[in-house]
Formats: structure tokens, sequence, C-alpha cells
């Protein structure tokens, strides 16, 4: 039974056991049990555990393309050609994005792509980072809509976390209402300090985006800066725009600048 369920493989061996060829005893026997020794020798290969060979495989070839640190937990940093540098800190199925540079700090989702890319996009869709299979990182930026590769760094800045920051909803008031012409009245939930500097980064945030939407912020008068289960927004017909934060979520648990210009833009040209 060993040699023939060894003889598919080994059709020249097969042939002389099945058939009745002369020869003399003794060559014949020799033969035999030549070819039943080597049956089962490749029976036991062919029965090694599966780690085994697992594990021989990878001591003698090295994987192609074993896994780049990118495609890991952890920070990594990255930089342009024109010299712009930016971190990212990956946490499973979320990356954090930081711009040296600029305020926010993005939630980025991971999302697979074709031919083995992922895709990382934020909570309005839009693609930053491509991740390719052999371990490229492509940026993708509104003034570079096409994409550019960029080069690792060795030593990435830190992501850097939201602070509470006293008086902050005076210092808005007064900004605000300077960049849209009328009074902006600004309210911050007051919770406990561990919390509110994440209602203090969605406060910031907020307003550089009503600021960059300058026609959208002239129809409102108060922006509310509120804890809730999830990330949202919400605006009524009296001109207040209230942004729900859920600080437990850390950075998913704001909207973004990207969703809150969409949404403010939607709202006034309905």
């Amino acid at each position: 039974q060993a040699v023939m369920g060894w003889s598919g493989r080994r059709p020249i061996a097969a042939f002389f056991v099945s058939h009745n060829i002369s020869m003399n005893t003794s060559l014949a026997s020799k033969l035999k049990t030549g070819l039943f020794c080597l049956a089962a020798a490749t029976s036991s290969a062919l029965a090694m555990p599966a780690f085994a060979q697992d594990a021989s495989d990878e001591a003698s070839f090295p994987h192609l393309f074993a896994g780049n640190p990118i495609f890991r937990d952890g920070l990594t940093g990255f930089q342009t050609l024109d010299g712009r540098g930016f971190s990212m800190e990956r946490q499973g199925n979320v990356t954090l994005f930081h711009m040296s540079g600029q305020t926010e700090v993005w939630a980025l989702e991971s999302v697979p792509g074709p031919r083995g890319d992922e895709f990382l996009k934020n909570d309005n869709g839009r693609i930053f980072v491509r991740l390719t299979d052999l371990g490229g990182v492509i940026l993708y930026l509104p003034s570079n809509p096409h994409g550019m590769p960029v080069d690792p760094i060795v030593e990435p800045e830190p992501i850097p976390e939201p602070q509470y920051i006293d008086n902050l909803e005076d210092s808005l008031l007064l900004y605000l209402s300077l960049r849209a012409g009328h009074r902006m009245n600004v309210s911050i939930e007051d919770i406990d300090d561990s919390r509110e500097r994440w209602l203090h980064d969605a406060a910031r945030i907020a307003a550089e985006t009503l600021v960059g939407t300058p026609e959208e912020t002239s129809a409102l008068n108060t922006l509310r800066i509120v804890s809730g289960e999830r990330a949202d927004v919400n605006m009524t017909g009296e001109g207040e725009l209230t942004v729900f934060v859920n600080p437990e979520a850390e950075f998913q648990g704001r909207p973004s600048s990207d969703s809150l210009t969409v949404f403010i833009k939607q709202r006034i040209a309905s």
C-alpha cells in the first residue's frame, strides 16, 4: 500500500512493482526491499508535521515580503521630496496621522485595496495614504491628488496629545468674532480635566474650520462643544452649531475638519 500510495509520484518505480518483469530472485528481492524502504521514507516525509516544515522553510528561505514596520502597530515617520514630514502611529485598524506644523491629528481607518494594497481614509472617506504590498508608502494631498511616494525617516515626531487650555472659551470667542465680523459665542461643556482636553481639541479644530469657511460662518452665531456617545455635528435654524465629542474614543471621538466643512456647506446650501 505504501508503494502504491507513493507510485503516483514515481511512475517508473510503480512500473517495476506492477509488472512481473523477469529477473533473478536475489535482484527482485533487493529491488522490492529498496522500493519499500524508499516508499516508507517518502511517506514519513510527507507526513511530517506542518510546523516542522514551516520552521525549516523559514530557516532556509526567508519570506520575500516579511512584515514591513508600517504594517505593524507603532510609530513611523516619513518625508516628502519637498521636505514636508509627517508621522503615523498604527493602533490596529486605526492609524493616527499628523503632518508637521499642522494642528489636527487625523484618525484614519484601514480599508483593503486591490493587489494587496491598503488605503488609510478619514471619517469623510478622503484617502490620505496608500500602503503597497511591497512596503511602499504613497501620500495623497489636496495639492497632489494623484499621490507621491515618500521616504522613511529615522526619528519620527510623536503624535501630539491634546492639551487642556485655560480660558479657551474666551480666546475662541475673540478669535471667531474677529474673523467672522460678528459676535460668535463659544460654549465648551465643563467635565473632568482628564476628558475635557478632548473637547478642547475638538473646539480648536471646529474654530479653524469655521474660519476656513467664512461665507457659511456668517450664518452662525454660536459654537457649542459637548460630550456625547459618538462623534457628530448638528446645527439649528438659529445659527447654533453643536459638535458632539466622545472623549473615551480619543481622536476618533470627534468629527474631523473635513466632516465639519462638508456638513456646514451642505446645511447652509440647503
